[in-house]
């Protein structure tokens, strides 16, 4: 996956409901979690944290390889593995 840049799109939102994270979009008056993105695990938690701070791609592979101890090339690929979810739900603005 080649992506210079990732930008959260206005309107969606990491909350908690029965003790588990979801992405929500706050246009949505039923609060269901978007279709395609179920409950979502720390390292997403955390990935979508940085984002909100604007942190680059470069960026988010450090500091979750640094966060998690965890190697850069593992945690590229967490980084990617949530990006998918995201794209795939329309969640975010990407710049290749």
């Amino acid at each position: 996956m080649k992506i210079k840049n990732v930008k959260l799109k206005p309107g969606f939102t990491l909350k908690e409901l029965g003790g588990e994270f979801c992405i929500f979009d706050d246009r949505d008056s039923q609060y269901g979690s978007l279709n395609g993105l179920p409950s979502v695990n720390e390292i997403c938690i955390f990935l979508w944290n940085s984002l909100e701070r604007g942190a680059g791609v470069g960026e988010l592979i450090t500091l979750l390889s640094e966060e998690k101890n965890i190697d850069e090339e593992d945690a590229r690929l967490e980084l990617e593995e949530f990006l998918a979810k995201l794209i795939h739900g329309n969640v975010v603005e990407i710049e290749g």
